[in-house]
This record gives structure tokens, C-alpha cells and sequence, in this order.
């Protein structure tokens, strides 16, 4: 649903001024869009995806192609980053993987283990956007939010002292500019400092 070509929409020139935002899943086609609304916005985006052809064709972002299984490339990756300047990670898999919520947990635990010494310095952030399933009797799709949820608490509650925050933006059909926006407010911290949340659109 949110995996479809979108429009550009502009926003206010730098909400984002000077943060390094990684956009992972970033070929689907909301990736494509939110790459281009958090540069619109000011950030220095970091375009990464398994899809290193795909990569190519996003413009006005650094790409990053990730080798191997999802979770054990964003730990290789996060070891190899360090503590280098990270202000966030928007966490686009599940949008890429709707119906493995086991890969889509491991991913997330993989972004925190990979990315947390570059996050924590940075009071960063990782927001992560599902889309609700077209079909109600799509039990598995339908599953993938709350299983999401639950993992999120317990690590937003462990890493709270840690100055890390992560969200979670649950999109149902026909809200693309207002998830657009939500992460952007997030990112931003527009919103406030949530933490452990769930935000329905």
C-alpha cells in the first residue's frame, strides 16, 4: 500500500538542518518519497537497502548497500560506523516485509545493537513504519504492528537513560502525506519526546 511511486511534498527548509538520518528499506516507494522529504527538510540522508541497483537511481542521498541477511548486515554495518554522527534511523523493513514479523524483530534489535553507540551520543532516534493489511482476515500483516509495539516498550524502557528514543507510525490506506509528516515531526522532535509510542494514521 505505502509501497507505490508517491509525490514530492515540501516541507519548511531546515526542520532537519544538520542531522544525519539513515533511511533504511529506503527502494520501496515511500522510501523514495521520505528520502526526499528529509533532504527537502535539511538532513543528510543515508540511503540504505539490499537493492544496490535500486540504490542508484535515489538521488540526493549517500547509499548504502547492505550484504547478507538484514540483521547481522546492520550490526556489521553499526560496528563499522561507530560512534560517527547518527541522529536518527527510520526503519522502513516492515513496509519492505510485511509478513515476517520474526525478521522485522530481528531487524530492529539489529539497528539497536548496530547503531546504538552512534545513536546514544546524539539523544538519537528510531522510528519505524508499518502499514495496517488491505485485508482484515490478513491475520499475519495484521499481526506485525503489535508484535512491533511490544518489542519497542522494552527497549524504549532499557535505553530511556541512554537518551535513545524509538516510535513506531502505524499507516492505513490512503495516509501517505500524513505519515510523511509524522515522520518528519518526529525526526524533528515537533512532536515532543515520545518515547515507547504508537502513532495511527
Amino acid at each position: 500500500m505505502l509501497d507505490i511511486k508517491t509525490q514530492t511534498t515540501k516541507r519548511p527548509a531546515g526542520i532537519l538542518q544538520g542531522q544525519r538520518i539513515m533511511v533504511l528499506g529506503a527502494c520501496c516507494g515511500f522510501g523514495r518519497s521520505i528520502v526526499r522529504a528529509l533532504g527537502a527538510s535539511g538532513a543528510q540522508v543515508v540511503a540504505a537497502d539490499a537493492n544496490a541497483e535500486a540504490l542508484k537511481q535515489i538521488s540526493g542521498a549517500v547509499p548504502l548497500a547492505l550484504k547478507g541477511a538484514p540483521e547481522e548486515a546492520l550490526r556489521r554495518v553499526g560496528r563499522a560506523w561507530g560512534e560517527a554522527r547518527l541522529d536518527g534511523v527510520l526503519n522502513l523493513m516492515p513496509l519492505r516485509h510485511p509478513d515476517k514479523v520474526d525478521l522485522n524483530i530481528a531487524v530492529l534489535q539489529g539497528i539497536v545493537q548496530g547503531f546504538m553507540p552512534a545513536l546514544s551520543t546524539r539523544d538519537g532516534q528510531i522510528v519505524t513504519v508499518v502499514s495496517r493489511p488491505d485485508q482484515a482476515l490478513d491475520v499475519v500483516t495484521g499481526a506485525m504492528a503489535p508484535a512491533l509495539v511490544s518489542v519497542q516498550g522494552a527497549l524504549a524502557h532499557a535505553l530511556r537513560r541512554d537518551g535513545l528514543t524509538l516510535n513506531l507510525i502505524n499507516v492505513g490506506e490512503g495516509a501517505v502525506k500524513p505519515a510523511r509528516t509524522a515522520v518528519v515531526g518526529l525526526l524533528a522532535k515537533s512532536l515532543g519526546s515520545l518515547t515507547g509510542s504508537e502513532l495511527r494514521l
